[in-house]
């Protein structure tokens, strides 16, 4: 199913739909958490139980599951020192469409 150009695959934890690409953008985050999380030989319990999740919350996670908390996402992230990284996230700044449509509907002259 497509909607607004977006390939749906499934809901998320509030039943809005979610499309393939959101879907592909947190497996990643989700293989990088666990990424972060092996190389510090931290097990999935102690991981965790220092976000204040279960473990099978933790699994979802680590997996990319959209039914999965944005704020359990977060607190993986800064857990694992991605502070940076996540607080770039929407940055208008980083946004050259946004700024140009902005530029264009700026106007030109002020009041006089």
């Amino acid at each position: 199913m497509s909607q607004d150009g977006f390939d749906i695959l499934e809901a998320g934890s509030s039943g809005a739909a979610v499309s393939v690409q959101a879907l592909t953008a947190l497996r990643s985050v989700g293989e990088n958490v666990r990424t972060a999380r092996l190389r510090r030989r931290e097990t999935e319990a102690v991981a965790a139980a220092r976000i204040g999740v279960a473990r099978s919350t933790w699994r979802r996670l680590e997996a990319g599951s959209p039914k999965v908390a944005m704020g359990a996402y977060a607190q993986a992230l800064l857990l694992y020192g991605f502070a940076e990284q996540l607080f770039a996230l929407g940055d208008p700044h980083a946004d050259p469409e946004g700024r140009a449509l902005d530029a264009a509907l700026r106007p030109t002259r002020g009041r006089q």
